[in-house]
């Protein structure tokens, strides 16, 4: 008889050190390592995406030009989750988060770490199909369609954090 995981408990197997919003002065603590990892895990599909542009260059694959457009949008999500506002805000500031809000962000969190894992494995298939034209070419659609579904959920995330 399995037990289902929650959300909080899947991000604290995901992120060392997560304290699941549990305690307020923490949830800024919380919410930098969620952006971490998530950053981080953007980061390792960036150089991955950077070796599939070295690979594409030495076959002259027609797509370079796109995989190098999609590599410029995974720099800017990781620089835009890296350093984005802190998602807990303090007493006297106007928007304030209570434990459904905390538990909405948690959501947008969990999302956000699920996106980019497959952005991870998308840009590990895109690099596997550089010498076959038309499985890349694929390979760049479903990845410009994971991007586009991160860029949404963070945009979402980052104006609920923002009290719009």
């Amino acid at each position: 008889m399995g037990k289902e995981t929650s959300i909080v408990e899947k991000l604290e197997l995901v992120i060392p050190g997560f304290h699941g919003y549990k305690k307020k002065e923490l949830i800024r603590e919380d919410d930098r390592l969620v952006r971490g990892k998530v950053a981080d895990t953007l980061a390792l599909a960036r150089r991955e995406m950077e070796r599939a542009l070295q690979r594409c260059a030495m076959v002259g694959c027609a797509q370079m030009v796109a995989i190098d457009n999609l590599r410029k949008k995974l720099m800017a999500l990781e620089s835009r989750v890296r350093h984005a506002e802190a998602g807990y805000r303090g007493y006297f500031d106007r928007v304030k988060f209570k434990e459904e809000e905390l538990n909405r962000l948690l959501e947008y969190d969990a999302k956000m770490i699920e996106l980019a894992e497959e952005i991870l494995n998308e840009v590990k298939a895109l690099n596997g199909q550089i010498a076959n034209p038309q499985a890349l070419g694929m390979a760049v659609l479903n990845l410009d369609d994971k991007l586009i579904n991160f860029e949404e959920v963070l945009g979402k995330r980052m104006s609920f954090a923002a009290g719009e």
